[in-house]
């Protein structure tokens, strides 16, 4: 395996009337060593559940087993190949089942150099499904053709919206079985890791990065995470995330929002300057806040991070006193 080396950075900025910096501050580098596979992160699962409608050949395995199958993609990759301008065929992906049969679970993974397909081809209708179904696989396709748009990697399945569906598990007279539930879970390419509140350091020593001496890991110093905020009182809130799979423009923002009369008021809120991401880096950005307004009672702290017109978000739930 090839190991690819990215820059990991990790940067502060502080939005506030008592310590603003104009721009990005890097406060540390680190080299680390991230093996291709982890460059082209895998953030999109699908996972497939069904019953055994047929056993085929396949020992320890009776009609009405259930089963579970898991596939993990990058739906951003280019397709390995294509037919046409409407079907596209991709070997980025892991595919996974396991059968709960009498006898014990029974695990099975998709072929090698396997694809999958999607398909858009008016003349069969819309399909996603894997090319080699051995030793495990699976299609569902909608003949009708109102199911897809593109041919790219699909981020979100209805099982509504296809005509047929199931899987394959084993090899030669393979078992077969129905799909009841398909769903779908996107991580995003980048993901915060946490937003936290807690008290300004008035020595300035915190946050700051690799502040343990000795430690054998990379480690983030930020003043200890608070959930009881004082009205009359400012905080920083600090958010860590980290790109998996993103290149491109990054932009990290907090804001504090609360409940009141039935609506919802937002106390503070800021973003920093957009900059440069990408797979395998690391970020935190500070901002200090402002003074917490007279409204007891709970709050809710939001941690975002735009990149490029996709948004992901990180929220802790935080009490006013």
């Amino acid at each position: 395996m090839t190991a690819n080396q990215f820059l990991t950075q990790v940067a502060t900025q502080f939005n506030s009337a008592f310590r603003r910096q104009a721009g990005l501050a890097l406060m540390g580098a680190a080299l680390v060593a991230l093996s291709a596979a982890t460059a082209r992160a895998q953030n999109t699962q699908v996972t497939i559940e069904g019953t055994i409608t047929s056993v085929g050949s396949v020992p320890g395995i009776t009609v009405g087993d259930k089963y579970s199958m898991v596939v993990y993609y990058n739906p951003t990759q280019a397709p390995a190949s294509t037919s046409g301008t409407q079907i596209a065929h991709y070997n980025q992906f892991t595919l996974t089942a396991v059968v709960d049969d009498k006898d014990g679970d029974q695990s099975f993974s998709g072929a090698s150099g396997g694809e999958l397909t999607v398909s858009v081809d008016p003349s069969v209708g819309d399909s996603f499904y894997t090319n080699n179904s051995e030793p495990a696989g699976f299609e569902v396709y909608n003949t009708t053709g109102t199911t897809f748009t593109t041919d790219a990697l699909p981020t979100a399945l209805k099982l509504t919206d296809f005509s047929t569906a199931y899987v394959v598990l084993g090899t030669g007279n393979a078992a077969q079985g129905n799909i009841t539930s398909i769903r779908v879970l996107d991580t995003g390419g980048v993901i915060p890791a946490f937003i936290t509140a807690g008290s300004p350091d008035p020595n300035g020593k915190v946050p700051t990065l690799n502040g343990v001496s000795g430690s054998g890991v990379t480690n983030l110093d930020v003043s200890f995470p608070l959930t009881l905020l004082s009205h009359g009182s400012s905080y920083v809130y600090t958010i860590a995330l980290q790109d998996v799979n993103f290149t491109g423009t990054c932009e990290a923002s907090f804001e504090l929002t609360q409940i009141q009369y039935n609506k919802t008021v937002t106390l503070d809120s800021a973003k920093d300057d957009s900059f440069s991401c990408g797979p395998g880096t690391i970020w935190y950005w500070d901002f200090g806040g402002k003074i917490i307004p007279d409204y007891l009672g709970p709050a809710t702290l939001t941690g975002t991070v735009t990149y490029g017109s996709s948004k992901a978000t990180t929220t802790t739930t935080v009490v006013i006193q």
